[in-house]
C-alpha cells in the first residue's frame, strides 16, 4: 500500500484491491458493531461511518455500470 498526503488533510492511497476489501470489511463489521450496541459510540461517528461506506458503495456502482467520476 502506497499513502500520500496530497494537502492537509487530504491523502491518496494506492492499494491492491485485496488490501481495499480489507479495509471496507473491517469498516463494515466496525459499523455493525456500532449499531448492535450504541452505547459505545456517537450518533456523529455511526452516521459518518455510514456516509464513507454509502459513498464507496455508488463510487463502486458507478464503476461497475461503466461511469466514470
Amino acid at each position: 500500500m502506497k499513502l500520500e498526503q496530497t494537502r492537509p488533510g487530504v491523502f491518496q492511497a494506492t492499494m491492491t484491491v485485496h488490501e481495499l476489501s480489507a479495509i471496507f470489511a473491517g469498516a463494515r463489521m466496525s459499523l455493525a458493531v456500532m449499531e448492535a450496541d450504541p452505547s459505545d459510540s456517537t450518533d456523529e461517528a455511526r452516521a459518518a461511518l455510514r456516509a464513507v461506506l454509502s459513498d464507496f458503495d455508488e463510487a463502486l456502482g458507478r464503476r461497475a455500470g461503466g461511469q466514470q467520476g
